[in-house]
């Protein structure tokens, strides 16, 4: 992709800030802003050339569905948001709905891009995209635990003194409450955990790692509490993965595709550390997890695939 196409559906705060970080990431990318409130994507493209303008980008365009022409990548954002008190799985069939028409308005258009699914529940949307879209499963992201990853690490390096580009540590699943954090697999500075804290004369017992989890799980709502919405952290991580996309980088991040078994469950999306490049997201090697992990994954993996299931009766209807 020498001069990439990124089409992102839904010009909100998520939306608009995942241009900017698309823009800053890839300056050569021309990116079009789609929202059904014309106004929106107008005011959002008008705001972004006006930054851009400090930095030499001037490819930002106000468009609407027949602009998604050719496009290489399609980010969608849109779609009901959690209100207080929601879980992201309340919002199963309104947004399976939203998900499903706007893939089958795009699909034609763009029969060669690459999907990157960030609204929620992003892991069952992603599912339904994948199959409005009839693509190769690695063409289907769901930016699933990418940002649950980032909050954790960020969490560790602050009780650890250390920054978080030194820790090596997913959390995967469903991107929601029944994530886990692969605990067995941790590294910092390129030792195991445990290793670590033993020589560093820390200490991390469960209770402690379940404050983290929770801390994790409980970030969206400290952040909404405080400044009303949530969207820098995840507009940075659809940046990230429209990078890798684009440069065929083959980074390793923790998003969600749909694979054909997980822990017995199969055809199901979830989050594992995959391999993003030119071809889109994939799982090479399943991580080696000890039987906690095992049950907890298996137990993200029946929640997503029965949400999923929902949700494609919901478009029977």
């Amino acid at each position: 992709m020498r001069q990439p196409k990124i089409v992102i559906i839904g010009a909100g705060l998520v939306g608009g800030s995942a241009a900017l970080f698309c823009a800053q990431a890839l300056p050569s990318a021309q990116i079009v802003l789609v929202d059904m409130e014309k106004v929106r994507s107008e005011g959002q493209a008008m705001d972004l050339s006006h930054a851009a303008a400090f930095w030499g980008h001037d490819r930002f365009i106000a468009g609407d569905y027949a602009d998604a022409r050719d496009a290489d990548i399609v980010v969608i954002t849109a779609g009901a948001g959690v209100k207080p008190g929601q879980t992201r799985l309340d919002l199963i069939e309104v947004n399976a709905r939203i998900m499903a028409d706007i893939v089958d308005q795009v699909a034609p258009l763009a029969p060669q891009a690459i999907y990157v699914v960030a609204a929620n529940p992003c892991d069952v949307l992603a599912h339904v995209a994948l199959v409005r879209a009839g693509v190769p499963r690695e063409r289907v992201i769901s930016t699933g635990t990418a940002l649950d990853t980032a909050r954790f690490r960020t969490l560790l390096a602050d009780r650890l003194n250390i920054v978080a580009t030194a820790i090596h540590a997913y959390v995967i699943g469903e991107h929601g409450e029944s994530a886990l954090i692969h605990w067995s697999g941790a590294t910092v500075a390129g030792m195991p955990l445990a290793d670590f804290l033993q020589r560093t004369g820390r200490e991390m017992g469960s209770a402690s790692r379940d404050l983290l989890l929770r801390s994790v799980h409980e970030s969206a709502k400290q952040i909404k509490e405080g400044k009303g919405a949530t969207h820098y952290g995840i507009a940075s991580g659809i940046g990230r993965i429209c990078h890798a996309l684009v440069t065929n980088s083959n980074q390793i991040l923790s998003v969600g595709t749909v694979l054909d078994d997980v822990e017995g469950v199969n055809e199901v999306c979830l989050s594992l550390p995959m391999v993003i490049n030119g071809r889109g997201a994939q799982l090479l090697a399943y991580p080696m997890l000890d039987e906690v992990e095992r049950q907890a994954l298996r137990r993200s993996a029946d929640i997503v695939k029965a949400a999923t299931e929902t949700a494609l009766r919901a478009l029977q209807r």
